[in-house]
């Protein structure tokens, strides 16, 4: 019997213990890497993941930031990504298209070409991403709209959409002609690792921010918020961890504001060092423009940490307001201040974090992550429970 190979499709610049699709990309290493063979990850220009199972092709990318040139690179760049997949076509029993896949059109039409079984995952939406980095102009709303085209069509062209959550809604699913959609969430936590070992009370950090510092993570907001809450508690605890393209304007704001005695930035932590940085705090703070489902927010509820986090992509089915964590309907400063001071002033938020640590427990573990996608792969057209009108879960 031949060796069974896959590939895991990613577009961003690079993998390292340092980039957001790291984790991603470790956890589906994790639960498919007893399945398979060979896991074939295709798209960074920089590889680093030492695993054996694990078969690195990186992929140059573009380098002009001049617009005409960007356009001209950004194809040339999903044309090597799609020759790469070509190459490893008759190896390939199916392709996983991950962080950023829904805007790879041309190497998913390789795969279709070349008979492979195509899966997209759907996350948060890119469009959110053009107008947090170009504002609402009308080149925006333009390129706006050629990104949600782009992303119907490739929808539309996979065998298999996977979203994180049941519930998300994406601008790309609205066209009448669909794969199948499943839910099917590749982050699972490690429950022994990220526990709560502290009571609410006795954690010395008010509020912890984990994530990139961009605007589409919500930074901004957060802060706008931040002199909002010393104000209304002046002896709240803050910690912003991460790092950005903002995170000297993060830096340059607390200290502008005089808010150093209360915000600490300890930029980017790792990984290891997290379990222990959750557990010091007694909530998430998470105003986000666009989520999948976040491995942060996993993490943090694990912990015990309380999550006040805006109702975005897979958030809602993860987060049921007021009984494992609250939902912001807003993300607006003023919104923000008025939440999370409502909520640290709760008299039962330690039974709120017990709540969010059973969630994850019985919905997030390791076993529990690796049955779904095995089945995802092994018995693709096994019997699946309807979640909604064309999605199953697997």
């Amino acid at each position: 019997m031949p060796p069974r190979s896959i590939a895991l499709v990613v577009f961003a610049d690079e993998l390292d213990r340092e980039h957001a699709a790291y984790g991603a990309v470790q956890n589906f290493v994790d639960v498919y890497e007893s399945e398979v063979d060979r896991i074939v990850v295709v798209g960074p220009e920089r590889i680093d993941i030492d695993r054996a199972v694990v078969d690195p092709v990186p992929v140059q990318r573009p380098q002009s930031s001049v617009p005409p040139v960007t356009v001209t690179e950004y194809i040339g760049h999903q044309v090597r990504i799609a020759a790469a997949l070509w190459h490893e076509r008759d190896r390939l029993e199916a392709a996983f298209f991950h962080i950023g896949g829904t805007m790879l059109l041309v190497p998913l039409l390789a795969c279709i070409f070349a008979g492979v079984r195509t899966l997209l995952f759907v996350t948060g939406t890119v469009t959110e991403g053009v107008y947090a980095r170009r504002g609402t102009g009308p080149l925006a709303r333009g390129l706006a709209g050629i990104v949600t085209v782009v992303e119907r069509v490739t929808c539309t062209l996979a065998d298999d959409v996977i979203l994180l959550s049941s519930g998300m809604d994406h601008p790309a699913l609205e066209w009448p002609i669909s794969p199948t959609i499943r839910a099917a969430n590749v982050n699972y936590v490690d429950c022994d690792e990220f526990a709560k070992r502290t009571p609410i009370d006795d954690r010395p950090i008010d509020v912890v921010f984990v994530g990139r510092f961009a605007t589409v993570k919500g930074i901004h907001d957060i802060l706008g918020a931040l002199p909002r809450l010393v104000a209304s508690k002046p002896d709240i605890r803050i910690e912003l961890i991460g790092d950005g393209d903002l995170s000297d304007e993060v830096a340059a704001f607390v200290d502008r504001h005089g808010l150093s005695e209360n915000v600490t930035c300890p930029g980017w932590v790792d990984h290891d060092d997290l379990p222990a940085r959750l557990d010091d705090a007694r909530t998430l703070l998470l105003p986000s423009r666009s989520e999948g489902v976040p491995k942060a927010l996993l993490e943090a509820m694990a912990c015990g940490t309380v999550p006040v986090a805006a109702a975005v992509g897979g958030i809602p089915d993860l987060v049921d307001d007021g009984s494992n964590g609250f939902l912001l309907r807003d993300t607006d400063p003023a919104a923000i201040e008025r939440t999370v001071t409502t909520v640290l002033e709760r008299d039962d938020l330690d039974a709120v974090s017990d709540t969010a640590r059973d969630h994850i427990e019985r919905n997030y573990d390791y076993e529990t992550i690796r049955d779904r996608y095995r089945r995802l792969l092994v018995d693709p057209e096994s019997e699946r429970a309807t979640v909604d009108a064309g999605r199953d879960t697997v």
